[in-house]
């Protein structure tokens, strides 16, 4: 007779075969997983092996929004999916998307953060309460009083984590949460975690870039061509060498250093991208308290070799790009390249920016017009197509693909364009390893070609294998040029 009773572990979230078929596609395949109450998991693997899928299903917009046909057995809770009534289960659950524009509904921090507690009827006095706990446990108050749209990427991304979790969750579902954010935001995205997962929360995230989980995660989950091919223990996982980290396609887990050296001297006259003036004013909806967003009383960026600009989310970076490409106009600003003035109006012409959400540049019908309607070098298509992985997508509307085939789109249309300056804001999105590492090579490539190559980015192991030159900004102001330590030849 057996006088003790075994442990009965409390399944948060269980799936058992799962399979998910979307336009005549597979992207799920017979998976099972599952999830104990409390417990942090990691999605990991290669862009489009079904991640952002496996958490579209779990927060029920497969097949409420995106139709799919949906097989298998599914519980989150005590509850089966799909459900009958999706507004009731939206609300039981905290969910941040890879693009965090998409989940805004008010037009400032403070009525973002109010937004869900006041549609269940949570009282005034009770909403500023908890607006306050969430602000200083993402150390958002000085954000509280800005408008969304005066908001970095990085930022925005906080923003839509702490929104989530105003109400008192049991599952949360994240998807790339560290997407476009600087050091000191992903310490606090981290912190943010720490505390979830403290308060006994159930937290599932999607995710190519996993130093920061290392500390947090329980289980890393590699997921292959939309089946789960390996589960593994953090300890586990943790305690492989990096290579076998590097043969499993994933990002490194240890925190990846920038070797640099200050780089004092100056360019040579009449070469390079020369400015002067580069000056724009503070939106007056901003958080932020200085007088000028941007403030460059004279620039130098050298041609031929990717050039990376890095600092802190809300440093200018992005206004910058902006302004150097002839989107945002900058009165007193003068510019040469290569001892030739240009105008703002030929900088437009000749510029072409990858955005940070490159949904806003996806325009037609399948990925393979998307890469040639304005091509000016349609003769290096099979090349940048083969080597950005695109082939088996050409058929596709782009607004079908993952984020991280979005993104490759994007670069692909810049690649093809013939333009002479090329400006990329965060292209590692989405991207996974392999994938990351062939759009360094290519970028080093292409630099050499053009007038001037430049890249935003807080990614620190993709600036190593990319970028010479680094250009540091913060507050708006030049703080630093580096030369990085790595060969890039």
């Amino acid at each position: 007779m057996r006088l003790y009773r075994e442990k009965v572990v409390a399944w948060m979230i269980t799936l058992e075969q799962v399979s998910v078929k979307r336009e005549n596609r597979t992207v799920l395949s017979e998976l099972s997983l599952t999830v104990a109450a409390g417990e942090v998991i990691v999605l990991c693997g290669a862009s489009g092996s079904g991640k952002s899928t496996l958490l579209n299903v779990l927060n029920g917009l497969i097949p409420e929004l995106y139709p799919a046909e949906v097989q298998g057995k599914i519980r989150v809770g005590e509850t089966d999916l799909p459900v009958a009534d999706f507004s009731h289960y939206a609300q039981t659950i905290g969910v941040v998307f890879q693009n965090p524009k998409t989940q805004f509904f008010t037009t400032d921090v403070y009525s973002e953060l109010a937004f869900s507690m006041e549609n269940v009827g949570v009282a005034p006095e009770n909403i500023r309460q908890r607006i306050t706990e969430v602000a200083q446990q993402f150390s958002l108050t000085p954000l509280l009083d800005a408008s969304v749209f005066d908001l970095s990427g990085g930022e925005k991304q906080l923003i839509a984590l702490a929104a989530a979790t105003m109400l008192p969750h049991d599952v949360f579902l994240l998807d790339e949460p560290s997407s476009n954010l600087d050091q000191e935001a992903i310490q606090k995205l981290t912190q943010g975690l720490a505390s979830l997962k403290q308060q006994g929360k159930t937290i599932v995230i999607a995710e190519h870039r996993l130093a920061y989980l290392a500390p947090l995660a329980d289980r890393f989950c590699l997921l292959e061509a939309g089946r789960l091919r390996a589960s593994y223990p953090a300890a586990q996982l943790l305690s492989l060498s990096e290579e076998a980290i590097h043969e499993l396609g994933l990002r490194k887990v240890g925190e990846a250093a920038l070797e640099t050296q200050h780089c004092q001297e100056s360019l040579p006259e009449k070469s390079g991208l020369r400015a002067t003036h580069l000056q724009i004013k503070q939106s007056k909806r901003s958080a932020n308290s200085r007088n000028w967003a941007l403030n460059l009383p004279e620039l130098q960026l050298p041609t031929k070799q990717a050039v990376g600009i890095v600092g802190p989310n809300g440093a200018g970076k992005s206004t910058l790009v902006q302004v150097l490409s002839g989107l945002k106009k900058c009165p007193e600003a003068v510019f040469a390249i290569n001892g030739q003035k240009r105008t703002q109006k030929q900088l437009l012409q000749e510029s072409f920016l990858v955005m940070q959400d490159v949904n806003l540049q996806l325009f037609f019908e399948t990925v393979e017009k998307e890469l040639l309607i304005k091509a000016q070098n349609p003769a290096r298509f099979e090349e940048i197509v083969s080597l950005l992985h695109l082939t088996p997508l050409l058929a596709r509307h782009p607004q079908s693909l993952s984020g991280g085939e979005k993104q490759r789109v994007a670069i692909g249309s810049a690649l093809l364009s013939g333009k002479r300056l090329l400006f990329f804001d965060e292209p590692t999105s989405g991207l996974d390893l392999q994938q990351m590492e062939e759009v360094a090579k290519l970028l080093r490539t292409v630099a050499k070609e053009v007038d001037l190559l430049a890249v935003i980015s807080h990614d620190r192991e993709f600036l190593a294998e990319t970028c010479p030159y680094v250009l540091q900004l913060e507050k708006g102001e030049l703080v630093g040029t580096y030369q990085l330590a790595k060969n890039m030849e």
